[in-house]
């Protein structure tokens, strides 16, 4: 008997340790005529649409808030990380700017722009750096607002991918969506 107690108490704390990220796999009919796959991620009550790229392998870390496309090559990735800072806004260029050279050390700043997605623009650094001695990676590093605060799209791919798959991460920013989430119907 003095175990139920016990037994209650670690229940309460590992439901308080799921996570409120999840991702579910789904199709989505497009207005042009045809079908493609969607990814449809609920978090902090919002649900977001992400397009995955065709062919890409995809993994999800749902206690990380995060996921990872691998093009079948394996010299591309795309990741997509959603975060809770500056919730609603992003914060400030310079900010940003330091945040992208943060998290790719050793890399260089090309450029910077503004993207724009489904849901409101975005803007995005492109960088460059030498892992190792004739080794040029190139990375574009994409911020957008959301209202329970961000999502951060990169792209890391080899020197000779980066272009094409440049296409490829604005064209799931083109798609990327945010609205409320649906209550459940009774």
């Amino acid at each position: 008997m003095k175990l139920l107690p016990l037994l209650f108490l670690s229940l309460a704390a590992a439901a308080r340790a799921q996570s409120d990220f999840h991702v579910y796999s789904g199709t989505e009919d497009l207005i042009e005529g045809g079908r493609v796959d969607k990814l449809t991620v609920v978090y902090s009550n919002l649900q977001f649409n992400v397009r995955p790229p065709m062919g890409w392998y995809r993994q999800v870390d749902e206690a990380s808030r995060k996921i990872i496309f691998t093009a079948q090559s394996g010299r591309s990735a795309v990741t997509v990380q959603f975060t809770s800072g500056s919730p609603g806004t992003l914060p400030a260029e310079d900010i940003l700017r330091a945040q992208a050279l943060q998290a790719h050390p050793g890399a260089g700043i090309l450029q910077h722009s503004v993207c724009p997605t489904s849901y409101r623009p975005g803007v995005f650094f492109d960088l460059v750096r030498m892992p190792a001695p004739q080794v040029v990676q190139k990375i574009r590093h994409a911020f957008v607002a959301q209202p329970a605060g961000g999502v951060e799209f990169v792209l890391t791919a080899s020197d000779d991918e980066f272009r094409q798959n440049s296409s490829v991460l604005m064209a799931m920013l083109g798609a990327f969506r945010v609205q409320p989430l649906k209550p459940k119907q009774p």
